[in-house]
């Protein structure tokens, strides 16, 4: 259940969470600046991070709030073809053509899958906790864990600062704060996943 002051009419770990959406937001913009002048997959992936996390946030702030099951299921949508975005860095290394196709198959792949969720309510209610999961282990496992290793093995010190500031703050939302969700910590999850920003953006300017 949501917990503590009402803060503009939405309990606090709410408004924390939609705050931190807005958040997500402005470090999208500031990462955005970084991306037009520095294009690779590294940076990509974290302004494709900052932009579904945003949205979801902001969305799943005002489902919670409403008991609105439109703003989950769209929280969902974004969570699902922001992993296809962020799923384009673990695959720099393929050929163009490689990446290009393999790209538009997990697009095709998650959109069906979440039409495929949109059959009955019962299914929709089961997208809404699945996809907590799915985010957990695709971007914040998988993504966020290859910016890691990347990090930890490159000798570079630009890109060891920006793979390693910037996973981490990956794996703190899609590991700590899903897994603070999913446990009901609602509070926790919020805090959580308003520290993340804050390690990428800290990460890019150091770097």
């Amino acid at each position: 259940e949501s917990a503590g002051p009402i803060i503009l009419g939405f309990h606090f770990d709410i408004f924390l969470m939609i705050a931190s959406g807005v958040f997500y937001v402005l470090a999208a913009l500031f990462v955005w600046n970084s991306y037009k002048k520095e294009k690779n997959e590294l940076v990509g992936a974290l302004l494709a991070f900052l932009v579904y996390q945003a949205m979801s946030m902001m969305l799943m702030g005002l489902g919670m709030s409403t008991m609105n099951m439109i703003y989950m299921n769209l929280a969902s949508l974004s969570i699902l073809i922001g992993s296809v975005y962020m799923l384009k860095f673990p695959m720099s290394s393929f050929s163009k053509g490689t990446r290009k196709i393999s790209f538009m198959i997990s697009l095709i792949v998650v959109i069906a899958a979440f039409l495929w969720f949109m059959q009955t309510e019962e299914l929709q209610m089961t997208l809404e906790h699945a996809i907590l999961w799915y985010d957990l282990i695709i971007n914040g496992v998988f993504v966020g864990g290859f910016m890691m290793i990347l990090g930890i093995r490159t000798a570079e010190r630009w890109l060891k600062v920006k793979a390693l500031g910037g996973g981490s703050g990956v794996v703190a939302c899609c590991v700590a704060a899903n897994s603070a969700m999913i446990g009901g910590a609602f509070l926790t999850s919020s805090v959580f996943a308003f520290l993340a920003p804050v390690i990428i953006l800290t990460s890019l300017v150091i770097a």
